[in-house]
C-alpha cells in the first residue's frame, strides 16, 4: 500500500513539471504594407493555466498591437516583463490542449534599403525575422509563409525545404526545434506601399447636448520610406504618374454617414483637392489629397473637421448616466500613428465621469472655459488620453459615462437673457438720463431769455 501512495505522489509530481510542448505552429508573416503583421496558430499541450509568449527587446519595442483568441473568445494577456534580451507576455488559457491564435502587429519593422532612392527608381526594404518560431518551448512542426508586396525578390535567406511562388516565401516544415532556437532571415524585396504614417495625431471632441458633437483633428503626415535622392522634377512626376512609385499625393477617410460641416485645410487655407462619396456601408468616404506628392521623407500637416448629430455617439442608459462611444483609431486608412492625443471635451456641469479605454494609454484632466462659460460654473471637463504606436487593429470604441442633468442645459440661455435684460435695463436708464438732462437745459435757456 505504501509503495502505491509512493508511486501516485511520484506520478503527481511528474505531471505538475511536465513542460509545456508546441504540437504544431504555423505562422504567416504580412509585409505587404508599412507595417508587419504576423499570425500564429498554434496547438499546443500541457498548458498549466498559462502560456508565455517571448519577443527579442529589438521586436517588442516595435510591437504596437498583441492580441490572443482561442474559439474566437479574446484570452486575457499580462503586462509585459523584461528578462535579458527578451520581452514575456503570458496568456491565459484555460485548456490543458488548446489551439489558439495570436495576432502582432509591429511598427518600424521594414527597414528601406538602400536608405535613399531617385525620384523614379523603386522601393526596396528588408524584412528581418526568423525561420523558427521564437519560443520558451520545444517546438514539434513548424512552417512559416510569408507574403510580399511584389514578386520582386532580390534575395532571401534559405533554409531547406523553402520556396518561392510570386510574391509569396514557404519554409518548412521544421521539425524537432528546440525552445529559444532562432534561424535570421532576411528578406530583401520590392514595397512601392505608401509608408504613411502621422508622427503626432491630436483629436478634439466636443460634445454638445444641443444636437451636435464637433471632431477636429490635426495631423503631422509623414512619408517614412525610403529618403528622397536628388531634386523632385514635376516633368517627371507627370510624365510617370500612372506608373508604381512609393510616393503617395491621397489618403482615404471614412466618416460617418451622417457626417456634416466636413472641411479640409492647411495652414496656408482650404485644400479644394478633396473628393467624397457614399460607400456601400452608407458612410462617407473622403479622398484627402495634400498639396505636393509624397516623398521619402516629406511631411506636411494639415487639419480635418467635421460634425456628427448628438445621437450617433451619445446615448442614455437605464441608470440615467450618459454613456458616449467614439472609435479609439483615426479615421484614415492604412496609416499608423506614432503619437495620439484625445481631448474630449465635455458639458459644463458634468460629474462622476467615468473613462474605459480598451488599450493602455495615459489618461488626464483638466478643465476649459469656452463661451459663457465661468468659475462659478465650474468650466467644461476635458478628458486627455495619450497613445504611442497605434494602428487599425486599435479598433474598439472608447466609452466615456458620466451624469448631467438637463436642467444645466437652461443655465447659459438664462445668463445671456440676463446679461441682454441688464444690457436694455442700462441702456433704458442711460436713455431717460439723457432725456431728462436735455428737457432741464431747454427749460433753463427759456429762462433765460425771458
Amino acid at each position: 500500500i505504501m509503495l502505491k501512495i509512493g508511486f501516485i505522489a511520484l506520478l503527481c509530481i511528474l505531471s505538475k513539471t511536465v513542460a509545456v510542448e508546441n504540437k504544431e505552429v504555423s505562422r504567416t508573416i504580412d509585409a505587404t504594407s508599412s507595417v508587419l503583421r504576423i499570425v500564429t496558430d498554434i496547438k499546443a499541450s500541457d498548458i498549466a493555466g498559462k502560456y508565455d509568449l517571448v519577443f527579442e527587446n529589438t521586436q517588442a519595442r516595435n510591437l504596437a498591437y498583441l492580441a490572443v483568441t482561442l474559439k474566437s473568445k479574446t484570452l486575457s494577456v499580462s503586462p509585459p516583463i523584461m528578462n535579458g534580451n527578451f520581452t514575456t507576455f503570458s496568456v491565459s488559457i484555460p485548456e490543458a490542449s488548446a489551439t489558439f491564435k495570436v495576432v502582432s502587429v509591429f511598427t518600424s519593422t521594414l527597414e528601406p534599403y538602400p536608405r535613399e532612392i531617385g525620384q523614379l527608381d523603386n522601393q526596396f526594404v528588408l524584412l528581418r525575422d526568423s525561420h523558427y518560431f521564437y519560443s520558451p518551448y520545444n517546438t514539434e512542426t513548424q512552417k512559416v509563409t510569408v507574403k510580399l508586396a511584389s514578386s520582386t525578390v532580390e534575395s532571401f535567406t534559405k533554409l531547406s525545404p523553402s520556396s518561392a511562388r510570386g510574391s509569396t516565401l514557404l519554409f518548412g516544415p521544421y521539425k524537432d526545434i528546440k525552445a529559444f532556437s532562432t534561424s535570421p532571415l532576411v528578406v530583401h524585396y520590392v514595397n512601392n506601399f505608401p509608408f504613411a504614417k502621422f508622427s503626432t495625431l491630436t483629436r478634439e471632441v466636443e460634445v454638445s447636448h444641443w444636437g451636435n458633437i464637433a471632431i477636429e483633428e490635426l495631423y503631422e503626415l509623414k512619408h517614412a520610406g525610403a529618403k528622397l535622392k536628388g531634386g523632385f522634377s514635376r516633368f517627371d512626376y507627370q510624365m510617370k504618374r500612372t506608373a508604381q512609385s512609393p510616393s503617395f499625393r491621397s489618403l482615404i477617410a471614412t466618416l460617418p454617414g451622417r457626417a456634416n460641416n466636413i472641411y479640409y485645410r492647411d495652414q496656408i487655407g482650404n485644400i479644394s483637392t478633396s473628393d467624397m462619396k457614399i460607400d456601400a456601408d452608407g458612410d462617407i468616404e473622403l479622398e484627402v489629397q495634400s498639396r505636393f506628392p509624397m516623398f521619402g521623407g516629406w511631411q506636411t500637416q494639415f487639419h480635418l473637421g467635421y460634425s456628427i448629430p448628438t445621437e450617433n455617439s451619445l446615448s442614455v442608459g437605464e441608470d440615467g448616466r450618459y454613456n458616449l462611444k467614439f472609435d479609439f483609431f483615426t479615421v484614415f486608412n492604412e496609416v499608423w500613428v506614432e503619437d495620439m492625443e484625445i481631448k474630449v471635451i465635455l458639458p459644463e456641469g458634468c460629474s462622476d465621469i467615468k473613462v474605459s479605454v480598451p488599450y493602455e494609454v495615459e489618461q488626464s484632466r483638466t478643465t476649459r472655459f469656452t463661451y459663457l462659460d465661468s468659475d462659478l460654473n465650474g468650466g467644461r471637463p476635458v478628458i486627455i488620453l495619450k497613445a504611442k504606436n497605434i494602428v487599425p487593429e486599435h479598433d474598439k470604441n472608447v466609452v466615456i459615462s458620466y451624469k448631467f442633468s438637463t436642467s444645466r442645459m437652461i443655465v447659459e440661455p438664462m445668463m445671456l437673457v440676463a446679461v441682454y435684460l441688464l444690457l436694455f435695463i442700462i441702456c433704458s436708464t442711460v436713455a431717460r438720463t439723457s432725456s431728462k438732462s436735455g428737457d432741464s437745459k431747454s427749460s433753463s435757456s427759456k429762462e433765460k431769455k425771458d
